[in-house]
């Protein structure tokens, strides 16, 4: 759908894709299912899903099932995640596409991991807790929509009040890590700039290169934490 005086829709950011976003809606649905699974006390799913900075190099899939366990059995802490997600998310999914958005999910999950795990101390307590939530996902989602770009017509003070709300809530819930809301904003909005600044026929090998170049860092980061402490 493209308005002939102001250029495409995903260029004015006014009539976005007309697609339904399924891919939000996937991750709402897979979230919810895993939170109830949650609730049945021999799967023990917090413990084996959860990251804990700990066991990075002994369980490395932490690092992205950590978005599929939440705080329970209090939903709060999965409502608060998947009402940013349900709002923001499907905005940013039909501006910048499926897979586009599907890459900013996932690496805003490992860049929260890994932001837990490069700013963790080795002895404290934050190195052996489980770290829980989708919330450096969907902070990744909202560093998409800080980017200031004429693409996203965007309500800002919406998105500030989020972060800052989220934000209050890590430092007052145990498990629940600044770190990792850190981690996924910085990711977003690297990401968010490549898919949305410069030239439009050079962003999605812009997006590519950086995505790939953001795995390489975490990566390289991760391994300087773990291998530096001689763990």
């Amino acid at each position: 759908m493209d308005t002939p005086d102001e250029g495409s829709a995903r260029d004015t950011g006014r009539a976005l894709y007309a697609s339904p976003p399924m891919v939000t809606r996937t991750i709402l649905i897979v979230t919810a299912v895993a939170f109830l699974a949650e609730l049945i006390p021999a799967l023990d799913l917090v413990h084996r899903l959860g990251f804990v900075p700990a066991l990075t190099l002994e369980q490395p899939w932490r690092i992205l099932t950590v978005a599929l366990v939440h705080e329970e059995p209090n939903p709060f802490h999965l409502l608060a995640n998947m009402i940013g997600l349900f709002f923001f998310g499907s905005f940013v999914e039909r501006a910048l596409g499926r897979v586009k958005f599907l890459l900013i999910y996932l690496l805003g999950t490992v860049g929260g991991s890994a932001m837990v795990l490069v700013l963790a101390d080795p002895f404290s307590r934050d190195w052996v807790t489980h770290h829980i939530g989708a919330s450096g996902a969907v902070f990744a989602i909202i560093g998409v929509l800080l980017v200031p770009s004429r693409c996203l017509d965007r309500n800002i003070v919406g998105v500030v009040a989020f972060v800052a709300l989220n934000f209050g809530y890590g430092f007052l819930v145990e498990g629940v890590s600044w770190q990792a809301h850190l981690g996924g904003l910085l990711t977003g909005f690297v990401l968010g700039c490549a898919g949305l600044l410069g030239p439009q026929w050079s962003r999605s090998l812009v997006f590519s290169l950086t995505a790939l170049a953001l795995m390489v860092l975490m990566a390289a980061g991760g391994a300087w934490r773990m291998f530096g402490l001689g763990l």
